[in-house]
C-alpha cells in the first residue's frame, strides 16, 4: 500500500511555518492547526523575545497563496485529539473551530466595528489585532459581547460569523510534523522581577509589539502617565532566575544590548543599564553590538543575584543586585524592560500522551541524537522551540530540513499548481482602457458620488469604458469583474480598489480570468488614499478623478510579456567533504538526484580529531553512504580551479588526481569547513602542561589526569582580529572542567564571559560540581608562568598554581583558502572572514527579512553550511547542512524555473545600455550581468525579485521594471498634476 502524501502540521512557530512553505513548494498537501483564533495569538518567538520592531507577517505569505492554491488546509481553534497507525499511514482526528472572520471574504471595510454597541478599554467588542500591516484579524472579545448580531447583519459579504459551529474531522497523513508555539514565563514565573506589580515593568517582547508599525519610537517605552522615561534597566532574566523556571537561548543578550543602543538612538540623553551575569554573545556580529553599546554610553553591569522591587504609587521601581564579588547595590529606573527566555512548552505532556513522543529531562520534546527534528516515532517530527530553547535561525532552518527527513515517509506528490488561465495577445490592438470602481458593496457611495465619478472618467483620453463593479476580493466578485472586464472588450485594466499590496493576487486572478496580461492593468488605492482619508465630497471627487487619470496614462504605455523562463541544471556540486558536505550530499542524493563531491584532502571525512566516539562513528557511517551510492561521485584530493554561470546553471571545472573534469550544477555548497585557533603565547609550544582544550581532551580520554588544572578561555576571540565570540569553547571547557572535578582535580576557570547556551546549563553544574571561576578584564589575559613547582596562572594580583593549563581556543575562518573560493565564485566572506549567508546576523531588522523571506535563490544558488558559515557545534552543523539541502530540495527538481513575482520581473533597453556594470553591482540577488559579446546588461530571469534597485542606480534609464518603466511613472505623476 503506497503511503499517504498529506502532512499534519500541529502548531504555527516560524519552524512549522517554513516545513509548510517547503512542503507545498515540492509538492505535498498539508493540514495546519492553530491553537489560536487567529494567525499569531499563539506567539512564536519572533513575537515573543526579538526586539524586532516591525511587521513580521511576511513569514505568513507563503501560506495565504498555499491555502489559495489548494495545497493547504488551515484550522483554527484546533486541537488534535486522537493518533492511530504508522510512519507512511497515520489517521488524526482533530477538532477545529472557523475564525469569526473569513479573510479570504473581508473587505476590511469596519463596518463591524462601528455599528459594535459595546466599548471596552478604548475598544469595542470587535476589533482588530495586531493592526499591522498585511492581514488585519478580526476578534470578538466574548466575555463582553452581547450576541446582538449587528456586525454580522452588516457585513456586506457574510464573511462575519458570531456562531462558528465546532467541527471533528479526520484525515490519512504520511508523518505529523509537531511545531508548538513559544511559551514565555508567566508573571508568576518572573514575582521576582515585579512584573504586574508595576507599571514600570514591561516585558522586551511587550515593547516590541508596541513597535510593529512604527519601528521603535520614543512612544514604544512611554509609560501609562504618559511620560518618555529618561532612565532604564534592561534585564536578562534567565540569569537570575530561579532553575528550571526558564532557559536563554543565544540571542538574549545581544537582544538586551541592542535594545539599549536603540533606546540611546531615540533618547540620546537616557541613562541606560543593562543587567546581565555575562554578556552571552555567540553569533554574527553578536559582540560588535555590544562594543557599540559600550561606545553609545550604555552602562553594562554583571551581576550574581538580582530582584526588581516596586515603589508604592510611583512610575519607577530598584533594581537589588549583587556582583559576582558580593557586594551590593541599588539602581532606581523609571522603566525596567524584561529580555525574558523560554519556559518548557505546557503542550508537551499531552502531546505525548496523543503521539507517544517522549520530553527530555527540561520538558522539552526528545529529539533522536544527530537528527535535526525527528522524534522517537518514526514519522513523527518536532520543530523549534518544542525542542529547546533556540534562536529564530534554527528555529527555521529546521522547517527546511525537515523535508530531507520527512520525504522517506511520504507517497507520491498530490499537489500541483493548476496552470493560469490563456491571455489573449493583444499586440496591434487600438488602446481601449477600461476603469472599474469598486464601490465596497456599496459602503463606498455613501461616502463619495460615484456616478459622477464615473461619468468624469468616461470622458478622460483613452478610455472606452467605465462601470462600478461591487467588489472584486472576494470569490464571486472576482468572477463578475472577470466577466464584466471581458464583456467590456478593453486591453487595459484600471481598478481602483483598496490595499492593493494585500489583495494583488485576487487582482491579478479577475484581469488574467479576463484573458489580459496583468501587466497591462493598475490597481489604485481608493479606499486608503481617498475615502478613509477626506471628508470633503467634492475634493474626494478631484483627487480620485487625478488617480485616475494618472492609471489611466501608466497603462496606456504597458507592456504585455509572459513570464521569463531558465533552465535549471538538475544536480548539486558539494564543496568539502567534511560533517556538513557529507550530510547535505547524502540528503540531497536520497532523493533521487545526482551529486558531485569535491573534497581537497585524500580521505573524507574531515577534522575527525575533534569528534568524540559516537561522533565519530556518526560521520564514518556518512562516509559509507556516500562511498556506497551510485548518484554522488566523489573526487579527493582534488579543488575546484574554474566556476562560471548563475543558479541553476553553473559550470564549474574540477582538478582531480585522474585529470580535469568538467561539471554542470544547479546549485553549490559551499562545506569547506574552518580551522582551531593556534595560540601565541602563554607558553604552548614551549611547555607541554600548556594545551588546548581538545588536546586535554585527548589526554582525558587516555585515562591521564592531574591534580590542579587552570583553564583559560577566549583565546583567541572577542579580539580585534578575531572579533566574535566562537561559541563552542565554553561549553567544551565546562564539560570538561565538570569530567575532572568528577576525577577529584581542582579546576579554576579564568574568563571574560561565560557564553554557555540550550537546554543543559553547563554554567550551574559546573559551579555546583565545585569549579572555580574567576574574571579577567576586556583587555588584559592572564598570564602563564613555569616554576619550581609547576605553572602558575597570574591576573593581577592573584596567582593560582597549576599542574596542567588547558587554553580554551576559538575557530577561524581558513582564511587562504576561503578567500580563493571567494573569489572563484564570486560569493563574499563576511567581515569575520566566514562565508556572508542571509540568515544569522544582526540586526534582526535586516536578517529577518531574508530569513523568512521564501527564495531559496536569493543566494544565488550558493549555500554557506557548517564552520564555513559560521562557529557552529556538531549538531549545528548537521541542521545548517540539512537546511541547505532541504532549501536545494524545494527547487533543484524544476527543469525550467520563472521568477519569483512571475512576469513582473526587471529588464534592460539594450539600446540605452553602455555596459558600466552599476546595476551587476547592486543588484542584491545577482540577477545582473554584462554580457561580454553586446557589452550590455541583461537578467537572470529567476533570481529577479523586481526589487528596483538596477532601476535606481541605472544612469541612462536603460534598467526598468516591466510594471513600471520611467515612461509609464512620467505619465502617470504628469496626468496628476495637471
Amino acid at each position: 500500500m503506497n503511503n499517504e502524501s498529506t502532512v499534519l502540521i500541529y502548531g504555527t512557530n516560524l519552524g512549522g511555518y517554513r516545513a509548510a512553505y517547503a512542503l507545498g513548494k515540492s509538492g505535498h498537501k498539508f493540514i495546519l492547526l492553530n491553537r489560536g483564533s487567529y494567525v499569531d495569538e499563539m506567539r512564536y518567538q519572533a513575537l515573543a523575545q526579538m526586539p524586532l520592531d516591525f511587521c513580521w507577517i511576511c513569514g505568513h505569505m507563503p501560506q495565504r497563496l498555499f491555502k489559495a492554491l489548494g495545497a493547504m488546509q488551515d484550522c483554527y481553534n484546533a486541537e488534535l485529539l486522537e493518533v492511530s497507525g504508522e510512519a507512511g499511514h497515520f489517521h488524526v482526528k482533530f477538532k477545529k473551530r472557523d475564525k469569526v472572520v473569513n479573510n479570504f471574504a473581508c473587505t476590511e471595510c469596519d463596518q463591524c466595528i462601528e455599528v459594535c454597541p459595546v466599548e471596552v478599554d478604548g475598544h469595542k467588542a470587535i476589533r482588530v489585532v495586531p493592526e499591522a500591516a498585511w492581514e488585519n484579524c478580526y476578534v470578538i472579545d466574548f466575555e463582553h459581547c452581547t450576541r446582538c448580531g449587528k456586525c454580522e447583519e452588516v457585513c456586506p459579504t457574510g464573511a462575519l460569523k458570531v456562531e462558528r459551529p465546532e467541527e471533528v474531522l479526520e484525515a490519512d497523513v504520511g508523518a505529523i510534523i509537531l511545531a508548538d508555539t513559544f511559551e514565555e514565563p508567566s508573571d508568576e514565573d518572573l514575582r521576582d522581577f515585579a512584573l504586574g506589580q508595576s507599571s514600570s515593568v514591561v516585558r522586551n517582547s511587550e515593547v516590541a509589539r508596541r513597535s510593529l508599525l512604527t519601528n521603535f519610537v520614543r512612544d514604544s517605552v512611554r509609560l501609562p502617565s504618559g511620560k518618555i522615561p529618561q532612565t532604564f534597566g534592561i534585564v536578562v532574566t534567565p540569569h537570575f532566575n530561579r532553575p528550571g523556571v526558564e532557559y536563554e537561548n543565544y540571542n538574549l543578550s545581544v537582544s538586551a544590548i541592542y535594545r539599549a543602543v536603540r533606546l540611546k538612538d531615540v533618547l540620546p540623553q537616557a541613562d541606560v543599564t543593562v543587567f546581565l551575569h555575562d554578556y552571552r554573545g555567540t553569533g554574527k556580529g553578536h559582540y560588535r553590538w555590544y562594543q557599540k553599546a559600550l561606545g553609545a554610553g550604555v552602562r553594562v553591569e554583571r551581576a550574581e543575584t538580582l530582584k526588581i522591587v516596586p515603589e508604592d504609587g510611583a512610575e519607577r521601581v530598584t533594581i537589588h543586585y549583587a556582583s559576582v564579588g558580593g557586594e551590593s547595590y541599588t539602581h532606581t529606573v523609571e522603566l525596567a524592560i524584561l529580555v525574558t527566555g523560554q519556559s518548557p512548552p505546557l503542550q508537551m505532556a499531552e502531546l505525548s500522551r496523543l503521539t507517544g513522543v517522549q520530553a527530555d529531562g527540561n520538558g522539552f520534546c526528545h529529539i533522536r541524537p544527530f537528527s535535526c527534528c525527528e522524534t522517537d516515532v518514526d514519522g513523527i517530527f518536532a520543530l523549534g522551540e518544542l525542542t529547546g530553547p533556540k534562536g529564530n535561525p534554527e528555529t527555521v532552518w529546521e522547517g527546511c530540513a525537515t523535508l530531507t527527513e520527512v520525504q522517506k515517509y511520504l507517497g507520491e506528490k498530490n499537489f500541483k499548481p493548476a496552470p493560469g488561465p490563456p491571455l489573449r495577445d493583444v499586440e496591434g490592438e487600438p488602446i481601449r482602457a477600461g476603469v472599474f470602481l469598486c464601490s465596497c458593496f456599496g459602503l463606498f457611495n455613501e461616502r463619495i458620488d460615484l456616478p459622477a465619478l464615473e461619468e468624469q472618467v468616461r470622458a478622460l483620453p483613452g478610455v472606452a469604458h467605465a462601470e462600478i463593479i461591487e467588489g472584486c476580493c472576494t470569490g464571486p466578485t472576482i468572477k463578475a469583474t472577470a466577466e464584466r472586464i471581458k464583456q467590456s472588450g478593453v486591453n487595459r485594466v484600471v481598478l481602483a480598489v483598496c490595499t492593493p499590496l494585500q489583495k494583488k493576487g485576487k487582482y491579478d486572478k479577475a484581469v488574467m480570468m479576463a484573458g489580459l496580461n496583468p501587466l497591462l492593468c493598475e490597481y489604485l488605492r481608493f479606499r486608503e488614499d481617498v475615502i478613509q482619508v477626506h471628508t470633503d465630497r467634492d475634493k474626494m471627487l478631484e483627487k480620485s478623478l487625478a488617480l485616475v487619470r494618472g492609471g489611466v496614462e501608466k497603462v496606456k504605455r504597458g507592456m504585455q510579456a509572459g513570464p521569463p523562463m531558465d533552465t535549471f541544471t538538475p544536480r548539486a556540486l558539494v564543496v568539502g567533504g567534511g560533517l556538513g558536505g557529507l550530510t547535505a550530499a547524502t540528503e540531497i542524493a536520497a532523493n533521487g538526484f545526482p551529486v558531485v563531491l569535491v573534497e581537497h584532502e585524500e580521505k573524507l571525512g574531515g577534522q575527525m580529531q575533534y569528534l568524540d566516539e559516537e561522533q565519530r562513528k556518526y560521520v564514518e557511517g556518512l562516509i559509507s553512504a556516500v562511498e556506497s551510492v551510485d548518484n554522488v561521485t566523489c573526487y579527493t584530493q582534488a579543488h575546484l580551479t574554474q566556476a562560471e554561470g548563475y543558479a541553476g546553471n553553473y559550470h564549474v571545472v574540477v582538478d582531480a588526481p585522474t585529470g580535469t573534469v568538467p561539471v554542470d550544477t544547479g546549485v553549490i555548497i559551499v562545506a569547506t569547513g574552518a580551522q582551531e585557533y593556534r595560540p601565541e603565547g602563554f607558553l604552548y609550544g614551549q611547555d607541554p602542561r600548556v594545551m588546548t582544550q581538545a588536546e586535554l581532551q585527548a589526554k582525558m580520554s587516555g585515562g591521564e589526569t592531574a591534580g590542579r588544572v587552570a583553564m583559560i578561555q577566549c583565546i583567541g576571540s572577542r579580539t580585534p582580529e578575531v572579533p566574535y565570540c566562537s561559541r563552542l569553547c565554553c561549553n567544551q571547557a565546562l564539560k570538561n572542567a565538570i569530567v575532572l572535578r568528577e576525577k577529584g582535580s581542582d579546576v579554576t576557570v579564568f574568563y571574560r564571559d561565560i557564553a554557555t547556551y540550550g537546554k543543559v546549563d553547563y554554567y550551574r553544574l559546573a559551579r555546583e560540581a565545585g569549579v572555580r571561576f574567576v574574571r579577567f578584564p576586556d583587555d588584559r589575559y592572564p598570564e602563564v608562568r613555569s616554576n619550581g613547582n609547576g605553572l602558575e596562572v597570574v591576573n593581577g594580583e592573584m596567582r593560582v598554581q597549576a599542574d596542567w593549563v588547558a587554553l580554551s581556543t576559538g575557530i577561524v575562518p581558513d582564511a587562504e583558502n576561503s578567500q580563493a573560493l571567494s573569489r572563484l565564485l564570486n560569493y563574499p566572506l563576511d567581515y569575520e572572514g566566514f562565508f556572508s549567508t542571509d540568515i544569522s546576523c544582526y540586526p534582526y531588522e535586516e536578517a529577518i527579512k531574508k530569513l523568512t523571506k521564501p527564495f531559496e535563490l536569493a543566494s544565488n544558488g550558493i549555500f554557506p553550511v557548517g564552520l564555513a558559515h559560521s562557529p557552529r557545534s556538531f549538531e549545528e552543523t548537521i541542521l545548517t547542512a540539512k537546511d541547505a539541502a532541504g532549501r536545494v530540495l524545494v527547487v533543484i527538481g524544476k527543469k525550467k524555473m520563472p521568477p519569483p513575482n512571475k512576469m513582473f520581473v526587471a529588464d534592460v533597453h539594450e539600446s540605452l545600455c553602455m555596459g558600466c556594470g552599476l546595476c551587476v553591482d547592486v543588484c542584491p540577488y545577482g540577477a545582473r550581468y554584462i554580457d561580454e559579446v553586446e557589452k550590455v546588461a541583461r537578467v537572470h530571469p529567476f533570481l529577479c525579485d523586481s526589487c528596483g534597485s538596477c532601476v535606481a542606480i541605472c544612469p541612462n534609464d536603460a534598467s526598468y521594471l516591466r510594471d513600471f518603466m520611467g515612461q509609464q511613472s512620467i505619465a502617470a505623476l504628469d496626468a496628476l498634476l495637471v
